[in-house]
């Protein structure tokens, strides 16, 4: 199983920046998207800083997520449903088969008798038999323990999906909050404006009143 994790790691992977441009989405797409997929048991590597590598078959698996939701218009839950149940079994099977690629021949060793043929086949059976279990039992391990930090991790991304949308409740409200300070401060500049009209108005009228009162008054006084 060693010989299988190392396989693995030799494989080229892409950072979430190049699978975006690949697919031609967001980051943050992509990373809702894989969220989506480990939510339904579908398994990603992760680097030292646990952030997601994407391998080709992850490549395949998002490119088919793109097709059933942006053309089919499949709703994002049933296609990750989808996508995880079909992409499962391939990735266990790959495994599997890598394993037994890598076990070496039994050989007997030099001066020893050479087995009889009957003996040969069921030393042959036994020892397939042997290695598929041994085999078995060390997915099973693999499996649990990738499904443990797959737990882990979904409860991080869980935890981290909560603190983006309080964020973004936060800048909203902060947004929201800007535009009606702003309404305010418009209203007030608006109602200044409008005294001061008004009150060079009122002066412009008592400038008036008080012409045509001395104008009276003078008429008044000449006519004594």
């Amino acid at each position: 199983m060693k010989n299988v994790i190392e396989l693995v790691a030799k494989e080229k992977t892409y950072s979430g920046r190049e699978l975006a441009e690949i697919l031609g989405v967001g980051a943050s797409t992509l990373r809702k998207w894989s969220m989506l997929l480990e939510q339904q048991g579908y398994r990603f590597l992760r680097d030292s800083q646990n952030r997601r590598e994407y391998r080709q078959s992850d490549v395949d698996a998002l490119h088919s997520f793109y097709q059933l939701t942006k053309e089919n218009l499949m709703p994002l839950e049933e296609a990750a449903r989808t996508v995880a149940g079909r992409t499962s079994f391939q990735q266990t099977k790959r495994e599997t088969a890598a394993s037994l690629s890598l076990v070496p021949p039994v050989v007997p060793s030099a001066g020893s008798a050479p087995f009889p043929s009957n003996h040969s086949a069921a030393l042959s059976a036994s020892t397939s038999a042997a290695l598929a279990l041994r085999t078995s039992a060390h997915v099973d391990r693999l499996e649990e323990k990738i499904h443990s930090l797959a737990q882990h991790v979904q409860h991080q991304d869980a935890v981290q999906m909560e603190l983006m949308e309080r964020l973004e409740k936060q800048e909203a409200y902060i947004r929201n909050s800007l535009k009606e300070r702003d309404r305010r401060l418009m209203k007030a500049m608006s109602d200044i404006i409008e005294a001061k009209q008004q009150l060079a108005q009122l002066r412009d009228e008592q400038r008036k009143k008080s012409i045509w009162h001395r104008l009276f008054r003078t008429q008044y006084d000449s006519s004594l």
